[in-house]
């Protein structure tokens, strides 16, 4: 670890370049997301299929972040960031001159590829090379660039797809990209020296069996229902994925995913309510844009930038609530999070959906999540034992990843099922949105209830003053 007291200048561009690769791949997610019925037309595609340009690159995403203690372990900083932004540079290029809809999503999910590479590789370098007097200020500079993407993203996706296209969303990033390689390639250094460890395929594979299966079971329920070979399948794929890891990793001396951290309620709480609120905040990141198209028939443009006070929000809160916990312990910004989301979702569920209701519905949520999310991690987290810490940070990564995939796929699939029986795809959507917004309340609920007694049960104002923790938030 360095002991410098100052950061030199070649690492602050080392940790700029490594996350404004993370930027461009989030904000693509996002820019997609207003893009959707747009695409839907173009491609020939229904709501159902068209998600997997989100929720399947998030599914890989999750998929290779499992991964991230082993790559850092047995390559080197530089050689990973250098593969990450190759791999969604050609992801990107792909998307940019393909018009038809299997190739769009290859070259997504190669994009899925670098973000699970370049995400966690940000938090490596900050961990290993920036000095602990200095270390909080670089988290938050990071943060919130990549906080930024999901405030910029429905906005500048919304602008390109009405004035040039949606094509154009791709081939503006390729500039950002290029210049993020050639930085990253010039200043990204190795302080910690590689060494040779066996990969656990096995567990992988289960854990990818886990992951694939549970998010098929939800798309093909939405098409074919659930009593059919290709649903029963996944399901059983997600059944064994994760039964089957489990029994496997208790007898691993270094499994991917340490299952014994769930033995003690008060991690399984957090990590149970994390999964459940990621889902429903995508769930409006995905309905919130489809509704205002096919129900108000607002533009692509008007989508973003209802999107944009809200994802604005988020990125602030990132800062804001991070503090609040340094002062005054998990239990404050917690509350105040788990109000806002309450009443966001309440918002949705119950009011006449408008340009105004979802603005305002979009804005609460945000807030609240932007509240509550990091600090539910930091303080699970805090009130394990040190040796957990890293293994507590992979789990919290996957799941936030893959808890947001089956949130858009979840939405999508009850949108889908009513727009599928609806004489009027208006009519069928906004039926659709309803339900999954009373869904999303009582999963609020279900979740407010997991996160009140983590609180009870853990010293809200853990933090041990260690390094994991520092970067978590």
């Amino acid at each position: 670890m360095s002991e410098e007291k100052v950061l030199s200048p070649k690492l602050i561009l080392s940790i700029l370049a490594i996350a404004l690769i993370a930027f461009t791949d989030i904000m693509l997610e996002t820019a997609l997301n207003v893009s959707f019925p747009v695409l839907m037309a173009n491609l020939h595609v229904d709501s159902a299929t068209v998600q997997w340009l989100t929720s399947g690159v998030i599914l890989l995403t999750s998929m290779v972040i499992i991964m991230s203690s082993w790559l850092k372990d047995r390559f080197k900083n530089r050689s990973q960031f250098m593969a990450a932004g190759i791999i969604s540079l050609i992801g990107i290029f792909i998307d940019a001159v393909s018009n038809q809809f299997p190739l769009i999503l290859f070259g997504r999910l190669l994009q899925g590829v670098g973000a699970g590479v370049g995400l966690p590789l940000m938090n490596n370098v900050i961990f290993e090379q920036v000095p602990v007097n200095r270390r909080g200020t670089m988290v938050g500079l990071a943060s919130l660039i990549v906080s930024f993407s999901p405030a910029l993203g429905p906005a500048f996706g919304g602008f390109l797809t009405d004035a040039f296209g949606w094509h154009m969303i791709f081939w503006v990033v390729i500039p950002l990209q290029l210049i993020a390689l050639i930085l990253g390639w010039a200043t990204i250094q190795q302080t910690v020296p590689t060494k040779k460890v066996r990969f656990d395929l096995v567990g992988w594979l289960l854990l990818s069996a886990f992951f694939v299966g549970g998010l098929i079971t939800i798309d093909r329920f939405s098409a074919d229902g659930l009593f059919n070979l290709p649903s029963m399948l996944a399901l059983a794929a997600f059944i064994f994925g994760i039964v089957g890891y489990y029994f496997y990793a208790r007898n691993e001396k270094e499994p991917l995913l340490a299952p014994s951290m769930f033995a003690k309620p008060m991690f399984r709480l957090a990590v149970f309510s994390a999964f459940m609120l990621q889902m429903v905040n995508l769930t409006f990141n995905y309905a919130i844009p489809m509704g205002l198209q096919l129900i108000l028939h607002q533009n692509s443009s008007v989508a973003g930038l209802a999107l944009f006070p809200g994802a604005l929000g988020l990125a602030f809160m990132a800062v804001i609530s991070g503090n609040l916990y340094d002062r005054y312990g998990a239990r404050l910004p917690n509350n105040i999070g788990l109000g806002l989301i309450f009443f966001g979702v309440l918002f949705m569920a119950v009011l006449p959906f408008t340009l105004l209701t979802a603005t305002v519905g979009f804005i609460l949520m945000q807030l609240g999540v932007g509240f509550w999310n990091g600090n539910n991690m930091t303080n699970a987290i805090s009130n394990m034992d040190r040796v957990y810490h890293n293994a507590g940070n992979s789990i919290f990564a996957a799941v936030n990843n893959y808890s947001a995939a089956v949130g858009i796929a979840l939405a999508a699939s009850i949108v889908s099922v009513f727009q599928n029986k609806a004489t009027n795809m208006a009519h069928g959507t906004a039926v659709g949105m309803r339900i999954t917004y009373i869904m999303d309340f009582i999963l609020v609920v279900i979740a407010a209830w997991m996160s009140m007694r983590v609180m009870k049960m853990t010293n809200p104002h853990a933090n041990n003053a260690n390094e994991e923790i520092e970067l978590t938030k």
